[in-house]
């Protein structure tokens, strides 16, 4: 069982997937310029050990590719999809302890500073330092508790701004505490396990406690203690945590920042976050995370929830499912789907499970026959490219609900949606695919044999 970051660091090394990148490295853009290329080239995760200013290092990239998500639910691709729902189906709620890891340094008064932690800066016209991938972790007399990814700006040693808006679960909660003038307690960890971290990017009912569903995950109990100066509890073998809260009533200018579609977010108000203390572990770890144009860690991360949700969902209408793919270039807006059809029009049936699926808002899904790998891009084109009329098999719904980020959308979150029937037609002659006998089996030394 993975029970903490370095336990997940140990087993990339293991693997050979994790670098150490030793020479002095910024953290203003040269470690975001790191991530981003191992990120393009599907490589391995980054280590950087001797951070300029710093004397705690920098892991980078850690979810930028599939396979290291997988690792950390200590899963395989092929069961990828029933590990995330075991979690969803199965809460375990987590349990309190008197202490953890997390609090062998405590840190209140004018020694929390931000100025500590080597937070890094990501894209060139990024407002400054972002913590990209800090859990925030919120408790709501009404709704449970909370765990979600905000980005947040840092201002200066003591503040920085959240952006969280509803409907995203953060952001409601903060809108009825300020409605009340009440200041929301809130804690950011910044280094977990991959259970914890992943079930960050569940999306469902607002009374939902993720940390259950990352206790489903593991088959036992996240152990959590209570902050030292909030009454919110954190996962106890966190890196680093930060207390404070958001003031009601206040907001500052934040951004603009690279977001996940790809684009610069445009400046806004947000509201404030205010320190009250740092407590972290001996010899601590930070970490940090890439968006922007696709492939980064919060792509991977979304989408590898997302399939097996989509996945469970598509399956209760269609048994003949056959894989689900969030696509690399789509920024978690463009799903594919693999199925055997049973009757006619059955690809219109998965399109309208895939947009109606709870807060999931894909904008294009395409469907696709069992003979295609809905993984490869190029098998999925030439489906569209062979099976598909457009005046037959398209379907456009205007006026829906829309990502909040998409840059191309005429208001926020509202935008037309597209369903693309790329499988044969059904019950009709269609010409049979040409196949060369033995290609599958036929080995070219040193590019097919087992020395590649």
């Amino acid at each position: 069982m993975i029970n903490d970051l370095r336990e997940f660091l140990n087993l990339l090394e293991a693997k050979k997937d994790l670098v150490h990148i030793s020479r002095p490295t910024s953290p203003r853009f040269e470690i975001a310029a790191g991530i981003r290329k191992t990120s393009d080239i599907e490589g391995p995760a980054l280590l950087f050990d001797n951070v300029v200013g710093h004397s705690m290092p920098v892991v980078g990239g850690l979810y930028a590719v599939r396979r290291r998500a997988i690792w950390g639910l200590e899963t395989t691709p092929d069961k990828i999809h029933s590990k995330i729902m075991e979690g969803l189906k199965n809460h375990i709620p987590p349990r309190l302890v008197k202490d953890g890891p997390c609090k062998e340094v405590i840190l209140t008064g004018e020694d929390a500073d931000f100025s500590r932690l080597p937070i890094c800066t990501h894209n060139s016209k990024d407002a400054g330092p972002f913590i990209t991938i800090g859990l925030g972790f919120i408790r709501h007399p009404d709704y449970g508790n909370n765990v979600s990814i905000s980005r947040m700006q840092i201002y200066d040693g003591k503040t920085m701004g959240c952006r969280s808006v509803p409907p995203q679960h953060l952001g409601v909660y903060f809108r009825e505490f300020e409605a009340k003038g009440k200041a929301m307690e809130v804690a950011f960890t910044i280094g977990n396990d991959p259970y914890v971290t992943l079930c960050s990017q569940v999306s469902g009912s607002i009374f939902m406690d993720e940390l259950e569903i990352a206790g489903g995950w593991r088959g036992e109990p996240v152990d959590v203690v209570q902050c030292e100066t909030i009454d919110v509890q954190v996962p106890a073998t966190s890196e680093i945590v930060l207390e404070g809260e958001l003031t009601a009533g206040e907001r500052r200018t934040e951004g603009p920042f690279g977001e996940f579609p790809g684009y610069y977010q445009a400046v806004t108000e947000q509201p404030v976050f205010k320190l009250k203390a740092i407590t972290h572990r001996r010899n601590p770890i930070y970490i940090t995370a890439l968006t922007g144009p696709p492939t980064t860690d919060n792509h991977v991360m979304r989408e590898i929830v997302l399939e097996a949700v989509l996945y469970d969902r598509i399956r209760q209408i269609c048994p003949t499912v056959r894989d689900v793919c969030v696509t690399k270039g789509g920024v978690n807006l463009h799903v594919v789907v693999s199925i055997r059809p049973t009757f006619i029009a059955q690809a219109r049936d998965v399109m309208l499970a895939c947009f109606s699926t709870e807060r999931i808002r894909p904008k294009l899904v395409t469907v696709v026959d069992e003979d295609i790998d809905p993984r490869d891009p190029v098998m999925v084109e030439w489906a569209m490219a062979t099976r598909f009329q457009a005046d037959r098999d398209l379907m456009v719904l205007p006026r829906q609900v829309g990502a909040p980020l998409d840059p191309s959308t005429p208001a926020p979150r509202l935008g037309a949606i597209m369903g693309i029937d790329a499988t044969r037609p059904y019950g009709q002659e269609f010409p049979e695919v040409a196949v060369v006998p033995g290609a599958e089996d036929f080995v070219i030394p040193g590019w097919t044999d087992s020395r590649r």
